[in-house]
Formats: structure tokens, C-alpha cells, sequence
């Protein structure tokens, strides 16, 4: 509507100048036509004389005077009104106009053109903006879910490589108990043969210390009280009555190798296993060595106490080799029985004899030989790849066990045949008294 009105408005100001412009150029031009007299029968068409004098002198004088006043009066009002109403007119509607056109611009571009220009602009932005955030948040979106994925790659594979399998905590449980009873083992095996060296050495206390005899004396009165079998010996056995622990002195295999773990602990299962080694290492005890033969300091004397030096060290090594076998069998692990027990279950192994306290000779048992004769130790391996790498750790960590076991085996049986052959060389050598073997002068 505001455009219409505008548009109107110059429209009449533009006819208006037109119609002064017509009036202008009318009243401006002059234009001559030919004169034309009536005339009669070949006269003249003109007077003459005082008329055409009259006329001319009127034509001369006043006419032309006030032609060219009227004239000058019409133009400088015709100027003035031109130059200054219309003008002044004209100019002001121009002015008008213009304002108009300004103020229509103004509030066009302001109000109108500018705001739609800024929300198309904001618009456009916006969408560009919007779709560079949907496409960052895809983005995100795909590295998101990519790291994701990597996490979760790498935790099924750590969780792979970390969870263990149920050999992996058998293993793992009795590993401890392991460590405690080879640390038992190994101060057993030295304090029982040391235990022993009394009696070897006739120590003044025990029986051994008077000879032989009474410690024979001893022995006998033990023997009859614990271990006599009226049945034995033809039914002569030196007894009437059956002892407390008959036979259990002499049962080697029942004793000893037929029990994975020896309740030392108990003082008539430790008294029976002391008199069984005894029985094998030293049934008899060794004569003392006369106080008069040492202090007379001659050479018989010493001889006779250096050779009850080396008895007593060669005693010492087979008890030490006895009590080794021993030790391995003595409870000190604390690992739990159920454990234990319900491998052997599985591998179809009775567990009557199953001790609360295993020893390193039972644990070693299970875990090398009874676990793997059952289909579920089989089974259990089939699983991840490195809980089969670790029951292949295991297993080379208790063969290392066996190895180190062999190697201190091994270092008592050299002991022994040291001692064995200091024995024979000491027989079939014999010191002779032929001057042959006597260095000259």
C-alpha cells in the first residue's frame, strides 16, 4: 500500500509539470498567417491616406507600448511565478518525494529487507552450522564407537590372558603351602638324625652311655611294651602279650611308604617311625671309648676314638638319608583338605588316609600323578589359549619341584656311597706292619 500511494503522488506531479510546460510553449509562440482582404471589382484592398496613417500612428505609439508592457508584466510574472511558486512548489514536492523515498527505503531496508536478509543469512548459517555439528557428532560418533570397540577388544583379550582356569587356582592354592612345607622338610630333615646322634655317640643320659648292653636292655624293655607280637618267632617271641603298637617298628611300607603324609605330630606314630629308623640304621649301639685308653694318650686310645668319630659320622649320614624320605612325608602344608580331596575323587583314588594338613609328598602326588587321570582335568583344558600356556607353566614348575627333589636325592645317595666306600676301604685295607710300606731314611 505504501508503494501505490508513492507511486501516485509522482504521477500527479508529473502531469501537473507537463500542463505548465503546454501552457509555457502556447502562450510563447507566435505564428503569422497570410492576411486576406475582401476586395471589389479589382480595387485596392488596402485604404489609404489618414486611416493607414491612424492605424500605424495607433499601431506606433500606444499599441506597441502597452503590447511591450503587457508583454514584460506577463513575463516577469510568468518568471516569478514560474521561478519562484512553482519551483518552490515543484521543489517541495521533490523534496517530499525524495523524503519518501528515503524514509520508504529506510524502513524497506531496516524493517523489511535487512531482518528477512539476516534470518535467510541466519537460516543458511544455521543449516551449514546444524549440518557441520551433525556430521562432527558422526564423526564423534564413529571414533566413539571405534575406541570402543578397541576397549572392548582389549579387555575380552586382557580378561582372556588374566582370568584363570580351574587348574590355574588349584595350582595357585597349593603353591603357598608348598613354600611352608619345603621350609619344614628341610629343618625336619636335619633335627631328627641330630636327634639321633645321642645314642650314636653315647651321650651320658641315655642308655647307650653304659655300652651296648643296656641299651640293648632298653631297646628289649620298648620292644616288649609296644611292639611284641606274641605270634611271631613260632609263637616264642619274647612276650606274652601283645604290645600297644605291635609290628609298627618293622612295617617299612606301612609306616613309611604307604602313607602320603606321616602324622608326626603324633607321639606314638613319631615314637614308631624313630624306632623304625633306628631298626634299619643302628640296631646295635657302639662300645664307648675307655677314659682310661684317652688319658694314657697313647696311640690305641686315639685310634679308637677317632674310629668312633668316624662311626658316628657315618651313622649320621644314614639316618640323614632315612629321615629325608621321612620329612618329605611330614604335615606342614596347611592346604585345605577339600582341595585335595576332591581331585582325588575325581581320579577315583580313595581318601581314608586323607591328611588336614597334606605334606609335600602328598601335594606333589595329586598334582603330578592323581589330577590327571580324570576326564575333568581334560576338559577344564579345553579353554582359552593362555590358561593351556599357564597349566604348561605349572606343569614345568613342579617338574622343576621333582628335579630339585632328585638333585637333593641325589646328594644324599652320594653320601651314602661315600660312606659305604670309606667302610670298605677301611676293611680291605687294613693296616699291615711290614716295613715294605714304610718310607726309608
Amino acid at each position: 500500500m505504501q508503494k501505490l500511494g508513492v507511486v501516485r503522488k509522482f504521477a500527479i506531479i508529473f502531469g501537473f509539470m507537463l500542463c505548465i510546460g503546454a501552457a509555457f510553449v502556447a502562450m510563447n509562440v507566435m505564428t503569422s498567417c497570410d492576411a486576406s482582404a475582401q476586395c471589389t471589382c479589382g480595387g485596392q484592398c488596402t485604404y489609404t491616406g489618414s486611416p493607414s496613417l491612424a492605424l500605424t500612428a495607433i499601431e506606433a505609439a500606444p499599441t506597441q507600448t502597452g503590447i511591450a508592457f503587457a508583454t514584460a508584466w506577463l513575463t516577469g510574472y510568468f518568471a516569478l511565478a514560474m521561478t519562484t511558486g512553482f519551483m518552490l512548489t515543484v521543489e517541495q514536492k521533490i523534496i517530499e518525494v525524495t523524503n519518501n523515498q528515503v524514509d520508504w527505503w529506510d524502513t524497506f531496508w531496516y524493517y523489511n529487507l535487512r531482518p528477512a536478509m539476516m534470518d535467510q543469512t541466519d537460516q543458511l548459517v544455521t543449516m551449514d552450522q546444524d549440518q557441520n555439528l551433525q556430521l562432527g557428532k558422526f564423526s564423534d560418533a564413529q571414533n566413539m564407537n571405534r575406541t570402543n570397540r578397541d576397549m572392548q577388544i582389549q579387555e575380552v583379550q586382557s580378561h582372556r590372558e588374566l582370568r584363570p582356569g580351574e587348574n590355574v587356582c588349584q595350582a595357585a592354592t597349593v603353591s603357598g603351602g608348598l613354600t611352608r612345607a619345603y621350609t619344614f622338610r628341610r629343618a625336619y630333615g636335619a633335627a631328627a638324625p641330630a636327634e639321633r646322634a645321642a645314642r650314636t655317640g653315647n651321650t651320658v643320659g641315655t642308655p647307650a652311655a653304659q655300652g651296648p648292653g643296656p641299651d640293648q636292655k632298653a631297646r628289649w624293655a620298648d620292644y616288649v611294651s609296644k611292639y611284641c607280637d606274641p605270634n611271631e618267632n613260632a609263637g616264642s617271641p619274647g612276650c606274652t602279650t601283645a604290645g600297644a603298637q605291635v609290628g609298627r617298628d618293622i612295617d617299612v611300607t606301612g609306616e613309611v611308604f604307604a602313607k602320603d603324609t606321616i602324622n608326626l605330630k603324633d607321639a606314638d606314630t613319631k615314637q614308631a617311625i624313630d624306632d623304625l629308623v633306628t631298626n634299619i640304621a643302628e640296631p646295635s649301639a657302639h662300645d664307648p671309648v675307655s677314659a682310661a685308653s684317652l688319658k694314657s694318650e697313647s696311640s690305641q686310645g686315639r685310634e679308637t676314638m677317632l674310629s668312633a668319630e668316624s662311626y658316628r659320622a657315618k651313622r649320621q649320614v644314614v639316618y640323614d638319608a632315612l629321615y629325608y624320605v621321612v620329612a618329605r612325608r611330614a604335615p606342614a602344608t596347611g592346604t585345605p583338605k577339600k582341595l585335595l580331596g576332591d581331585m582325588r575323587t575325581a581320579a577315583g583314588v580313595s581318601n581314608t588316609e586323607l591328611s588336614d594338613n597334606p605334606s609335600h609328598n602328598e601335594i606333589m602326588e595329586v598334582m603330578m600323578s592323581e589330577r590327571f587321570r580324570n576326564g575333568e582335568y581334560s576338559m577344564e583344558q579345553v579353554d582359552e589359549p593362555a590358561n593351556n600356556a599357564r597349566e604348561m607353566v605349572i606343569q614345568q614348575a613342579f617338574q622343576a619341584m621333582q628335579l630339585s627333589d632328585e638333585l637333593d636325592l641325589l646328594d644324599h645317595y652320594s653320601l651314602l656311597l661315600a660312606a659305604d666306600i670309606s667302610e670298605n676301604i677301611d676293611v680291605s685295607k687294613a693296616r699291615v706292619n711290614d716295613t715294605s710300606d714304610r718310607p726309608l731314611k
